[in-house]
């Protein structure tokens, strides 16, 4: 069964075609988030940018003949104040009904993808960074879902007018926000207990290419997969170091480097140390999972239930 998924996310928005055989992936900028978060809503160039991007992923999904094409939107659509309206308008223009994920359902997606992929755990905990939101959630493996399950509107898109000027965040900047973070995951730390037989993973497009430019700069290799790097709080400060003293043409020449997301990196940074800071957790494990692979196991487990 050939199915597609759109996502319209905080900083990129996304077709993926699953046929069966192979995955076709179509990937835009639009950053949303910086948007929303600098004025209130979306403005007309954000509706307009964001109507003719999802017709032609629909156009595209028909070219693919797939039966069913679903689409999703994230924290952008929950922050601006006609959220709701524009994703109305939307699929109305490209014919998609459009789903604008509550911060929960967000992350039981990502919980449950990540979780498939690790079996041999007991407890498992994920932090997901995206360009609109930072969710943990915790459980146990063998549940259908997390037990603990949180979302702060902390993603790098959305933070990024407030926090960043020109891809650069000032070091007073960067203690208030590390400050913040840690306030906001103060309440949670009792709840997810890291042990022994628990596991931190950390999922996102921003996590993977922090963690992509460590192990090619740092560690000087360049990685075949991303899916199972590790990354830590040290990598971390010396990105965060090194982005401070480096101009953004210089960044660029970083060999790894994902010229896409440069100028939100030391933001991606910064909010993923004081994140697993904040947890006790020195290092990590990254993972390629994300929503799309339980959503997408959905959508072609329904037909065969049906």
């Amino acid at each position: 069964m050939r199915v597609a998924l759109i996502e319209l996310g905080s900083t990129t928005c996304r077709l993926t075609v699953n046929t069966g055989g192979e995955v076709d992936r179509r990937t835009h900028h639009l950053h949303l988030g910086a948007s929303v978060s600098s004025n209130g809503s979306f403005t007309q160039n954000d509706i307009s940018a964001a109507t003719r991007l999802t017709q032609e992923f629909m156009t595209a999904a028909k070219a693919h003949n797939c039966q069913r094409v679903v689409a999703v939107a994230t924290e952008s659509f929950r922050l601006a104040a006609n959220g709701p309206a524009v994703a109305s308008h939307i699929e109305r223009e490209a014919g998609c009904p459009i789903k604008i994920l509550l911060p929960e359902e967000e992350n039981i997606l990502i919980w449950q993808a990540t979780a498939d992929r690790l079996l041999n755990l007991d407890d498992l905990t994920t932090i997901a960074l995206s360009g609109g939101s930072l969710g943990i959630a915790s459980g146990r493996l063998g549940s259908r879902r997390p037990e603990h399950n949180f979302s702060w509107p902390l993603g790098t898109s959305v933070l990024a007018p407030r926090a960043s000027t020109n891809g650069f965040v000032e070091t007073s900047t960067r203690v208030r926000l590390e400050n913040h973070i840690a306030e906001s995951l103060k309440s949670i730390t009792a709840e997810i207990n890291q042990t022994e037989d628990s596991s931190l993973v950390i999922v996102g497009g921003m996590p993977l290419a922090l963690a992509k430019l460590v192990n090619t700069v740092r560690r000087s290799e360049v990685p075949e997969s991303l899916d199972g790097l590790s990354i830590d709080c040290s990598d971390l400060g010396h990105l965060i170091k090194t982005f401070s003293e480096l101009s953004t043409n210089s960044r660029l020449a970083l060999p790894g480097m994902n010229a896409k997301r440069s100028q939100l990196m030391p933001l991606g940074a910064t909010i993923l140390r004081q994140s697993m800071r904040s947890l006790g957790v020195h290092s990590a494990t990254i993972s390629t999972a994300g929503m799309k692979d339980t959503l997408f196991s959905r959508l072609i487990a329904e037909p065969k239930a049906a």
